[in-house]
């Protein structure tokens, strides 16, 4: 909706991440409204705010709880409409272990009142192997506020051995305050609640950094965006103008399968996103610095696919009896390479994005070598490109973008 307006702003998809502080909670508030009133979806990380009764200033004060909070980002993202178009919208992550997880996974149903409902939003509970074995085993998840447990939040995402590490010595401290609840239990109900109002994701958060283009050590992925098929790097804010601070944006486009006959074709129709979109964010405008920071250090682009099933049915594929698994990893396989080599090519006139030493790709590591390798023994289809030459072309002159494909809601 944004484009031949006289706005400029071209990024769908914003990444706000919120600390525990009033500074930080109405720094991401003011980010938020300055988003939605420019037409972008909104997804916001609320897992840092500590859990109701946590002691404020050394027990001067106690908390109120994330609900009050989630009320307030609620209330942000739908003050504006996305540029007189539709109203605002946002996604909110937390983790699954949070001591309030079970007040918060009940919040968009249509129970209870409105005083512990926060039904205008869509949430990401963020889950890792940790709390999955603990389900397969029959055991307990412990829940905790991220105040009491020092650096728990960040292995998180960083570091999941650290993460276990970290998470059973607290299991085991008598001295913070925790809650234990069966596994199962936790998450039936987060499955309850999903089927009921459909609009409770699910972010894998180990995957998320395992399967990244972006190092976890430096650069952890921490939240998605409103659809979850944004997966960036964020770091909180402290203030609306804090520079220090990284608001994720990502800039989508999409080939349209059902225009083309051949996957060749893919190879001159790469350049055709990634320089436009690439050249959009030097164009447009950054309401909030910590935007432009991330935007022009990563310089990520979101370049995903529409027609999807019309090139399955026009190849005699079907979605239903896995007829197209081998032609969908060809696709993809191809749409992957050829962006990366567009991008490689940009890098080679205009140099890589700045934050480009922050990925996995300067070190040489291409999906090809991340993918879950458990999908070979359901498609036997063999790589058709010269990967190495092109891993050898990025490793000496980088990437213009950190990330270049992304799989946004469409047909």
């Amino acid at each position: 909706s944004g484009v031949r307006t006289p706005t400029r702003q071209f990024s769908s998809c914003v990444l706000i991440e919120c600390g525990d502080s009033l500074d930080s909670i109405n720094a991401t508030s003011s980010a938020i409204v300055k988003y939605v009133s420019q037409r972008a979806g909104i997804g916001i990380n609320a897992g840092r705010i500590r859990a109701l009764g946590s002691p404020i200033r050394g027990g001067e004060a106690f908390h109120t709880g994330c609900i009050p909070f989630y009320k307030h980002f609620q209330t942000a993202v739908k003050s504006c409409s996305q540029g007189g178009v539709r109203g605002g919208a946002a996604t909110l992550f937390y983790p699954m272990w949070h001591l309030e997880v079970e007040s918060l996974l009940v919040l968009k149903n249509n129970r209870g009142v409105e005083g512990n409902r926060v039904r205008h939003m869509d949430y990401g509970v963020q889950i890792n192997k940790l709390m999955y074995t603990r389900l397969l085993k029959g055991g307990d998840i412990t829940l905790f506020s991220p105040s009491d447990v020092p650096g728990l939040y960040d292995a998180f995402f960083a570091d999941q051995d650290e993460f276990e590490r970290l998470y059973v010595k607290y299991e085991n401290d008598d001295s913070i305050r925790k809650q234990r609840v069966k596994a199962v239990e936790l998450f039936s109900l987060m499955m309850q609640e999903r089927a009921s109002t459909g609009r409770i994701y699910i972010q894998n958060v180990d995957h998320c950094n395992t399967h990244s283009p972006f190092d976890p050590v430096v650069a952890p992925v921490r939240q998605s965006n409103l659809c979850l098929e944004i997966a960036l790097p964020t770091k909180p804010l402290h203030d609306v103008n804090d520079e220090n601070g990284e608001i994720a944006l990502c800039t989508l486009s999409a080939f349209n399968l059902g225009a083309i006959k051949t996957l060749d074709e893919l190879e001159d129709l790469a350049s055709l996103p990634v320089r436009p979109v690439a050249a959009l964010l030097d164009y447009q405008d950054y309401p909030i610095p910590a935007a432009k920071r991330g935007a022009m250090g990563r310089r990520t682009l979101g370049i995903g696919v529409i027609n999807f099933a019309y090139w399955l049915a026009k190849n005699g594929k079907r979605y239903s009896d896995g007829s197209a698994n081998n032609l969908t990893h060809k696709t993809f396989e191809a749409i992957q390479y050829y962006l990366l080599k567009a991008s490689n090519e940009l890098a080679k006139e205009q140099g890589a994005c700045p934050w480009f030493n922050e990925t996995t790709y300067a070190k040489g590591i291409l999906p090809i070598d991340t993918y879950k390798k458990d999908l070979d023994a359901i498609v036997n289809e063999p790589l058709h490109y010269d990967w190495e030459q092109l891993r050898e072309s990025i490793k000496t002159h980088g990437l213009r973008n950190s990330t270049l494909s992304a799989l946004m809601p469409s047909e």
